[in-house]
């Protein structure tokens, strides 16, 4: 056996062998307890504990399984439990401290169920040799119902076939392996986004894994958590559309990808005389023609079109615009003449009928500027030039 495989797991774990001396220990053991390999775990017990006694209850134990010990015993002036699991004819001891209340309590089920991680055990032909109680509550099922079962069988042949056994394999190579996935329970109904760690586990005579362990991570709650977020940082929630910091994101990737043939326009549009109206109808009436806006500037572009709300009444686009030899008189006119319907639209808010008019500027990239915060510059002040020229015609 791999005896590093302790390194991996996340409560107080220990390998002994015959003579009762222990021969590898998870961190949480050699923090907690100080215990080091080569060390005589029965003579560190308060209360005498028979090895003969205690190998002799597990030494029958098939390969994969779990039991605990039925007596409790004081070990370093702490109250524990002793779980065992055996791997490879070699115990693993796992421990439990107890408050004296807990103590009392019969129905304590396995060490490893107590983690809120989901573990297994897999063999080269992919069958589970074991696994604890999260493991099989997170799929709608009972141990008896996946130990001994093709992982095929509980996690479907689809995933199986296109992630699990790619992993499985590449460990059982001898490589570690951890990815984070989409993951679909059938039993429960329902998507579960997983971190998995494969960790290999190697026979003591030989460089060969015989088992593959498993520990999977549910972080459903942190993804869907961190998307929700990530939807309220990058969306405008008046107008759904993308906001300023959804604008630096795309502009960064735009920037990333860019071509020496690429010309894209950047306009910045503004509305005219939008204090008019909320000032005669109400801030209401404005949102809600914000809104109706937004809708029909998203609907005016292309799919690869970029448009959020900059802030106010004003909005930003990035639109792409072909090779480099497009001017700024013919990419102007080009959007002026997409704009048409637009700057003639008439709104229905409530009982009202509304016109919208606006003004725009724009800027090349990358031809005037590889710069965002100066793209927005140039835009800007020839949307306000545009405004003027509007005004006084």
């Amino acid at each position: 056996m791999n005896t590093d495989l302790l390194n991996y797991v996340n409560f107080p774990a220990l390998i002994i062998n015959e003579q009762g001396t222990v021969v590898s220990r998870s961190k949480h053991i050699k923090h907690k307890y100080h215990i080091n390999e080569g060390d005589d775990f029965f003579a560190l017990c308060d209360s005498k504990v028979s090895l003969s006694e205690f190998i002799l209850n597990f030494s029958n134990m098939p390969l994969g399984s779990n039991d605990k010990c039925l007596t409790h015993f004081s070990f370093i002036q702490k109250n524990i439990e002793v779980y065992v699991s055996i791997i490879s004819k070699q115990p693993i001891l796992f421990l439990i401290e107890y408050s004296a209340e807990l103590l009392q309590d019969s129905s304590v089920v396995d060490l490893v169920d107590h983690s809120n991680n989901l573990l297994s055990l897999v063999d080269k032909n992919y069958h589970y040799l074991s696994v604890n109680e999260q493991y099989s509550h997170k799929w709608g099922l009972q141990k008896t119902d996946i130990i001994n079962q093709h992982v095929m069988t509980v996690l479907g042949e689809e995933v199986f076939n296109k992630v699990v056994k790619k992993e499985l394999d590449l460990c059982f190579s001898g490589k570690v392996r951890t990815y984070t996935d989409w993951f679909y329970s059938e039993n429960k109904n329902q998507m579960l986004f997983l971190k998995v760690a494969y960790q290999p586990v190697f026979d003591s005579q030989s460089d060969q894994v015989n088992f593959v362990a498993v520990t999977v991570t549910d972080i459903t709650d942190i993804q869907v958590l961190n998307e929700q977020l990530t939807e309220q940082a990058f969306h405008d929630p008046l107008t759904t559309l993308d906001n300023r910091y959804a604008l630096m994101a795309y502009f960064d990737k735009l920037s990333a990808t860019l071509t020496r043939n690429d010309c894209y326009s950047l306009v910045m549009i503004d509305l005219d005389d939008f204090k008019r109206v909320n000032d005669s109808y109400g801030h209401n009436i404005g949102d809600e023609l914000l809104k109706a806006f937004a809708v029909n500037l998203k609907n005016t572009l292309r799919a690869d079109d970029f448009c959020c709300r900059w802030g106010g009444d004003e909005f930003v686009l990035i639109l792409a615009q072909g090779n480099t030899a497009q001017t700024l008189v013919t990419a102007r006119y080009n959007i002026n003449d997409r704009f048409q319907q637009l700057q003639e639209k008439v709104y229905q808010v409530a009982k009202h009928k509304l016109s919208l008019r606006f003004s725009f500027g724009l800027a090349l990239f990358p031809q005037q500027s590889k710069s965002l915060e100066q793209l927005i510059s140039i835009a800007d002040s020839k949307m306000y030039r545009d405004k003027k020229l509007q005004k006084l015609s």
